[in-house]
C-alpha cells in the first residue's frame, strides 16, 4: 500500500488545482472591490466558440420553465430588499456612468491617489466621498491612452440595485439572441437575471460563478421568436447565496418589443450579431453594422456559428421571420477553424435553395477576412489554418457567382489580404469604422432594391 502513497499524493495534489462549482453549495464570501489596473486584458466577450465557451460567457445554471408568474412593472420586490453597500464596506459606494468610447478596450478611473479599471462604462468603487477630482480614461489593448477627457455622466450614491447597460431603445429592431450587460455590482459573485414577456416571467438564469471585474455580460443561447413585449432584470448575489441587491428598474434601453413578419434580416455569426473591442458586447450599437443601415434589419446573429450552424436554425429562426430580404454573411468561423470552403458552400447552397424555396430572396456577403499577425498578439483566438486564404476564396468565389451579393473584401482588407488592422482591435471582429462599411453596403444594396421595386411600379 506505501508504495502507492506518492500516486495518490501526486493525484490529490493535482485535483487540488481545479476549482468544481456547484450553484446549490455555499462558498466563503469574499471582497471582491475593483481591483486596480494592472496590465492585462479581460476575456474576448465577441467570440462564443463552443471549445472556449465556458472562458467567454456565463454558464447557465438554473433556468426555470415553471409557470409563469405576473409582476407589475417597476415594481421592487420588497421581500429580496437589502441594505447597500453590504455592512462591512466603512465607505459609501458610489457608482459612476460615462459614455462608450470607440476603441476603447478598458478604462481606469483615478480619484484620491488610488486608481481603478473597468471594461464597461461604468463602475461601482467604494469612498467615503467623492470631493476629490476624478479622472477617466479611455486605454486599448496595449494600455495606451485613447481618450483622457472623458465626462461622467452620473454618479450614484450607494445604488440599490445593478445598473442594466443595453441599448435595445437605440436599436432599430431587437435582435435575435440577446446579450445582457450590466455595470458589475461590488462584492457580487454571480447575477440572477429574469426575462419577462407580456408581465409574465419568460426565462430565469442564474450565471456561473465568475468573481472578476469583467463579468458583465451574458449571452442567451435560445432566441427570442414569440411576438410580445419584453424586459429584463438582474440583481447581485453573493458567493455565499445571499442576495446583495434589489432588482434592477425597467427602462427603455432593457424594453424591447417583437413584432412578425420582418421584411429584411440579417443571418450570421458574431460580425452580424455585433460588439467589438474586445469588451464591448453585441447588447450596444457602436459596434453593430445594422446601427449603420437607415433601412431596419432585424439580427439573427448568433456568435460563434459557423455555415452548419445557420443552416440548422434556418426554419426556427428565419421563416419566424417570414422576411422579404435575407441577408447571409457567413463562413468566417469555417475557414478559421479547418473546415474546408466545399463544406461551406454546401451549406450555403442549401441556405439558398431554403430561401428561394420559400419565396425569401437570398443576398450574400462576402465573409470578412481576418488578420492573423492580430489574432496572434490578443491570444483570444486560435490561429487560423495556413490555407484560411485559400478556402476563404473558394467561398467568395461562389457568392460572387450568385444572383445577388455583396462584396466587402476590398474595403476591409489590406495589401496581403488580411482584415486591416485599423478596423478590427483583435484580427478578427471588425470594429465601429469597419461595421459601418459593412452598414452602409447593405444600405446601398436595400436602397438600390426599393427603388427598382418603385420603378416596376410606376412603369
Amino acid at each position: 500500500m506505501l508504495k502507492f502513497l506518492p500516486l495518490i499524493l501526486a493525484i490529490f495534489l493535482s485535483l487540488s488545482n481545479f476549482q468544481i462549482f456547484d450553484g446549490n453549495k455555499n462558498l466563503e464570501t469574499k471582497n471582491l472591490l475593483p481591483e486596480a489596473i494592472e496590465n492585462k486584458n479581460p476575456r474576448n466577450h465577441l467570440t462564443q466558440d463552443n471549445n472556449n465557451r465556458h472562458e467567454v460567457t456565463a454558464k447557465v445554471l438554473a433556468v426555470s420553465e415553471a409557470a409563469p408568474k405576473s409582476i407589475t412593472i417597476n415594481h421592487t420586490d420588497e421581500n429580496n430588499a437589502v441594505e447597500t453597500p453590504p455592512a462591512e464596506l466603512e465607505e459609501k459606494v458610489y457608482r459612476l456612468t460615462w459614455n462608450i468610447i470607440p476603441y476603447a478596450v478598458k478604462y481606469k478611473i483615478s480619484y484620491d491617489d488610488k486608481i481603478f479599471v473597468s471594461y464597461t462604462n461604468g463602475i461601482e468603487i467604494p469612498a467615503k466621498n467623492l470631493n476629490d477630482e476624478i479622472i477617466i480614461t479611455a486605454l486599448n489593448f496595449d494600455n495606451h491612452i485613447v481618450d483622457n477627457d472623458i465626462v461622467v455622466n452620473s454618479i450614484e450614491e450607494n445604488p440599490p440595485y445593478p445598473l442594466t447597460t443595453t441599448e435595445f431603445d437605440k436599436m432599430k429592431l431587437p435582435p435575435v439572441y440577446l446579450v445582457y450587460s450590466w455595470i458589475p455590482t461590488i462584492n457580487a459573485d454571480h447575477y440572477e437575471i429574469q426575462l419577462f414577456r407580456n408581465g409574465e416571467l419568460f426565462r430565469d438564469y442564474v450565471t456561473d460563478f465568475h468573481p472578476k471585474d469583467d463579468n458583465f455580460d451574458f449571452y442567451d443561447e435560445e432566441a427570442i421568436l414569440e411576438e410580445g413585449k419584453y424586459f429584463w432584470r438582474i440583481r447581485g448575489i453573493a458567493a455565499s447565496g445571499e442576495v446583495l441587491t434589489e432588482w434592477s428598474e425597467q427602462n427603455s434601453g432593457n424594453s424591447f418589443t417583437v413584432e412578425r413578419p420582418a421584411r429584411f434580416c440579417a443571418l450570421g455569426d458574431s460580425i452580424t450579431h455585433g460588439g467589438g473591442s474586445i469588451s464591448v458586447p453585441p447588447s450596444t450599437v457602436v459596434y453593430n453594422w445594422q446601427n449603420y443601415c437607415n433601412v431596419p434589419v432585424k439580427n439573427l446573429g448568433k456568435s460563434g456559428d459557423t455555415t452548419e450552424k445557420m443552416l440548422e436554425r434556418f426554419e426556427s429562426d428565419v421563416l419566424a421571420f417570414s422576411p422579404e430580404v435575407l441577408f447571409i454573411m457567413a463562413g468566417v468561423n469555417d475557414y478559421r477553424s479547418d473546415i474546408l470552403g466545399w463544406d461551406s458552400v454546401v451549406n450555403l447552397t442549401a441556405i439558398r435553395d431554403k430561401c428561394e424555396e420559400h419565396g425569401i430572396k437570398p443576398v450574400f456577403i462576402t465573409p470578412t477576412p481576418v488578420n492573423p499577425e492580430l489574432i496572434k498578439k490578443v491570444k483570444f483566438v486560435n490561429s487560423p489554418p495556413y490555407d484560411w486564404q485559400e478556402q476563404r476564396k473558394y467561398i467568395c468565389d461562389w457568392i460572387r457567382r450568385q444572383e445577388n451579393f455583396i462584396d466587402i473584401e476590398t474595403a476591409l482588407s489590406d495589401e496581403k489580404g488580411f482584415l486591416r488592422a485599423d478596423l478590427a482591435l483583435d484580427g478578427l471582429h471588425p470594429d465601429a469604422a469597419g461595421k459601418e462599411i459593412i452598414g452602409h453596403a447593405v444600405e446601398n444594396w436595400l436602397t438600390n432594391y426599393l427603388d427598382s421595386l418603385g420603378n416596376l411600379g410606376k412603369s
